[in-house]
Order: C-alpha cells, then structure tokens, then sequence
C-alpha cells in the first residue's frame, strides 16, 4: 500500500536517511556536545553543509529529498533544528548580507569546522523581537554591545553569534543593527544547555553580552538594516525547516500503518476499527499536503519571489500539521505510545516544540494577516 499513498524514494532520500540513522542519539549522562560535534563532522563528510549553503541558487530537488531524508532518520528533531539553525538562520545571512572579508568565513561553516548561531529573542521581548533591549554604541574603531538573548539554539557549540542590537529601543526596527561576534570574544558569555521537554539533540541556551568590543567590520549589512537580515533569515528557516518535519510524518504514518495492521485487539486488528482508519488517513493527508506546500516554497525561496508571508503560512500549516500526526499516532499505538523511550512519545514532544521555535503559530497568523492587508 506504501508505495501507491506515498512519493517514491529517490537515491538522495535514501542516502540521507541513512545518514540520519547513522547519528544515533545522545546517551544519557554522555558528552552531548562532544556528540554533536561529530555527528556535525559527520554531516559535512556527507555534503550536507554545502547542500543547504549553496553558493549559486538552491538545488531545491535535491534539498528537499535530503531534508526529509535526514528528517526520517535521525533520533529526535534536535540534531535537524541545529542544522536549520546554522544553515537556513545563520548562513543565509551571510550569504545574501556578508562583504568580501565575510563571506571568507563560509568556508569554515560548510566543512564542519564552525558553527553559527542566530542570537535574537530577548528574556523580556519574546517573540516580539523587534523590541530589543540589546544595546551597540559606537566607540572608538568599533562598537560594544550589551543585552542578554535567550533560546538561543546551538548556544552551547556555536564559534559564532549573529546578533541583533539596538542602538535605541524607541526607534524600532529602524534602530536595529547586526553583528556577527566570535564565540571566544571577551565578554559572550554562553549559558548551560536548558533542560526541556523535546527536541533533544542540540542545545539552547543563554548568550550574555557584557560590553562586548566588536570592529566595525563586524557589522553585517547596513547600520538599521538588522531587521532585514532577521526578515531573511527568517525567510529561509520558516520555508526550509518545514522539509524536516516532512521525514518525520512520513515514518510516523509507515510507523502507525504497520501497527494498526498488526495489532489485534478483540480478535481483529485495531485497523479495522473505522476510528483508526479515520487517523491514518487524516495521517496522509497532511503528509501529502504539506509536502506540496513545501515544494512550492522552496521553488519561491530559491528564486526570491517567497513573501513573509507565505514562508509564515507553510511554517503554520506543517508545524500544526506535524503536531495532529504526533497526536494521531499516540493515540494509535495507545499505551505502548505513553511509555518513556516510545519514538512515539520523543515525536510528539518535538511536534511541541514546532510551534513554537522561529516564532509561535500565533505570529504566524498575525504575518500572514498582515500580508493580506489586515490590521492584526
């Protein structure tokens, strides 16, 4: 049945499902930043920094195949969401915003050898994030810089920060500016990795900003032009993290299909029951939805024509898609689902954490609103 409901596997998704299972997970009481340093090896060696940090336009074909592939197999959504982070917020920034001297750091992001971090929500300003507290001066050849960001994915591991500051909070988006600032530059401070509920695999954290001396040359883009790099970056993370979530409603739906098939319950299997039935196929459907909606942004990304927008709309839609799977999927496989290891119970706290990192369903909502001419 798999092969007539769901898109043939293309060599790519299978490689990079592979690839993702390859990685395993971290193991409990282990070096969670030594694993993720070589797990991030490990996706350098398979090519896919270079994939997802293209030089020239984005291989949308091959992207989106190896996206959901590495969705599929990896452990938990951690590992993929500091992928997302690195490639889609980080590095796309530089690519469209760097100057020579720092597009000369790309190099080191593709091979494996740094890691990046888009440092911009605030304790105090939530998803707001144009009401930022963190302040840039100039002084002398230089700025300082001073402010306190939180949920800062890759926190823990990242060489460097892109950082979003104000020069004065009163002026809004028009105040803000970006920097990017080297992990081991005197005043970062970098906070523990934060226990939470899902999306294990990666840190987030806390990055502290103690009069932090950066070189004008640290500036990426024009002064007042940091909420277009955020714009952009956010453009590239909300269109393309969605590809993962794709792997994961996929085997979630392989995953319940063969359950309810083999599971007998008053001497038949659960499938039979119409109410299961009903789940799995509301399961495909949005598998299959989302997917085409995936494509179509990442073709509208590759060639600039993606709006906010639309990259909020398929950020809502397959994030609160992928939350109904996980949910559907727990309900399927019942109590085996609720024990404590279940790959269902890890999905559905991952799905958790959808609909909330690169800004809550709500703000989507209030984009894609604004994008229609409301007044939200």
């Amino acid at each position: 049945m798999e092969g007539e409901v769901l898109p043939a596997e293309t060599p790519e998704f299978q490689a990079a499902r592979t690839f993702g299972q390859s990685l395993g997970a971290p193991r409990p009481g282990a070096d969670a930043q030594a694993w993720f340093r070589e797990s991030w090896r490990k996706a350098a060696g398979f090519g896919l920094l270079e994939l997802l940090i293209p030089e020239g336009a984005l291989d949308v074909e091959t992207a989106l195949c190896v996206l959901e592939g590495v969705g599929m197999g990896c452990k938990g959504g951690g590992f993929p969401l500091g992928l997302g982070a690195h490639c889609f917020a980080f590095c796309s920034a530089v690519l469209r915003f760097g100057d020579e001297a720092q597009r000369r750091l790309l190099p080191s992001l593709r091979d494996g050898t740094a890691i990046g971090a888009l440092a911009a929500t605030e304790p105090g300003s939530g998803s707001d994030v144009m009401s930022l507290r963190t302040r840039y001066r100039a002084e002398g050849e230089g700025f300082l810089l001073r402010g306190d960001k939180c949920f800062i994915t890759n926190a823990r591991e990242a060489d460097w920060f892109l950082v979003l500051a104000t020069r004065d909070p009163r002026l809004h988006y028009r105040g803000i500016s970006a920097f990017l600032v080297p992990r081991d530059t005197p005043g970062v401070h970098v906070g523990l990795d934060e226990p939470r509920l899902g999306m294990h695999g990666c840190s987030v954290g806390s990055v502290g900003l103690d009069e932090v001396r950066v070189p004008r040359s640290a500036m990426l883009g024009p002064p007042g032009r940091g909420a277009a790099v955020f714009q952009h970056a956010l453009l590239w993370e909300r269109g393309l993290l969605a590809g993962f979530h794709l792997g994961v409603m996929r085997r979630q739906f392989l995953a319940a299909l063969d359950y309810a098939k083999t599971r007998r319950q008053f001497g038949r299997p659960i499938g039979a029951n119409q109410q299961v039935g009903a789940r799995l196929v509301d399961m495909l459907t949005r598998y299959r939805t989302s997917a085409l909606l995936v494509r179509e942004t990442a073709a509208r990304l590759a060639t600039g024509a993606l709006t906010a927008g639309e990259a909020s709309l398929t950020k809502l839609y397959v994030s609160e898609a992928a939350l109904a799977s996980g949910t559907d999927a727990f309900r399927i496989h019942g109590g085996m689902g609720f024990m404590e290891g279940s790959d269902v119970g890890v999905e559905l706290r991952d799905a958790l954490g959808g609909i909330l990192y690169s800004g809550t369903s709500e703000i989507q909502k209030v984009i894609i609103a604004s994008e229609l001419g409301l007044a939200c």
